[in-house]
């Protein structure tokens, strides 16, 4: 592996874990997120009923938005996750649950590449583009087929991506985009977030670095800014139906923005479509 190799797989390594080390400060940017948990909730529903004994596998859980809610309709789910701190924050939100609820879910700790279950799971998902960190085919690939794996023959498997739109890898790497004033939950520290990014077109990797700078109350810099990587390959809808082909799903349908009445998107993508949502079932087996 050459020097440039290496230092490409660590900005890969760290684009999947700077910005998930602070569970609660996470939380606070992203809480107001919910159609994509509602979107998932309808699938769900729908797949597995209501209080059915067929459990729900969310990966890439998080601080558990989508899974959370999920035990709240009354079913039986499995988070799984890579970040200690964000299972962590999980953990907290089902504690709070009632004894029933709290008793339908278990957290684990693991690595979307390599997991395995002994039970099968009606319904899987893996929300707010999570699949997308994993930037390499071969890992894309490992993860489909677990996926395939856990599910029974009848099971969905539901994800979105943030597409590849032409306008937002063209933006300026130099500039600043998406100001927002925040305070963190935890220290009440007031923050000034900005992002950028860069595109490995080889790669298909897109290089985000999330800014967090202090300011004072009349918004000057209070210390030294913060800045935490993020990482996502770049699935244009082609690459996404063959690497489910090749994991042994098919393609059930696609959604535009978390709207269930969308038309599917295009291959030739719609600059104004900002999340692609794909539901896929493993192949049916031949006879014979």
């Amino acid at each position: 592996m050459t020097a440039r190799q290496r230092q490409d797989d660590d900005l890969v390594d760290a684009g999947a874990r700077e910005a998930f080390e602070d569970a609660d400060l996470y939380d606070r940017e992203w809480h107001r997120r919910r159609a994509d948990a509602n979107f998932y909730r309808l699938l769900a529903r729908e797949r597995l009923g209501f209080g059915a004994p067929t459990p729900a596998l969310d990966l890439a859980c998080g601080t558990g938005r989508v899974l959370v809610p999920l035990l709240r309709d009354g079913h039986t789910v499995v988070g799984l996750d890579h970040s200690g701190a964000m299972l962590a924050r999980a953990n907290a939100k089902v504690a709070r649950l009632s004894p029933a609820r709290r008793a339908r879910c278990l957290l684990m700790r693991g690595d979307l590449r390599a997991f395995a279950f002994a039970r099968r799971f009606g319904f899987a998902v893996s929300a707010f583009h999570s699949v997308q960190h994993l930037v390499d085919d071969k890992d894309l690939l490992a993860l489909f087929r677990n996926v395939h794996a856990a599910l029974a023959p009848d099971g969905w498997f539901a994800f979105d991506v943030l597409p590849p739109l032409g306008r937002w890898l063209a933006r300026d790497p130099a500039r600043r985009w998406a100001k927002t004033t925040l305070t963190h939950p935890r220290t009440g520290e007031r923050l000034i977030y900005t992002t950028n990014h860069t595109y490995d077109a080889e790669r298909k990797a897109l290089h985000m670095r999330l800014y967090y700078q202090p300011v004072d109350k009349s918004g000057r810099p209070q210390g030294p800014e913060r800045v935490r990587r993020l990482c996502h390959r770049q699935l244009w809808p082609a690459d996404v139906a063959s690497l489910l082909e090749r994991a042994g799903f098919t393609l059930m349908a696609t959604y535009a923005d978390f709207d269930v009445n969308s038309a599917c998107f295009a291959a030739a993508l719609d600059e104004d479509c900002h999340e692609h949502v794909y539901l896929a079932r493993p192949m049916a087996r031949r006879q014979g």
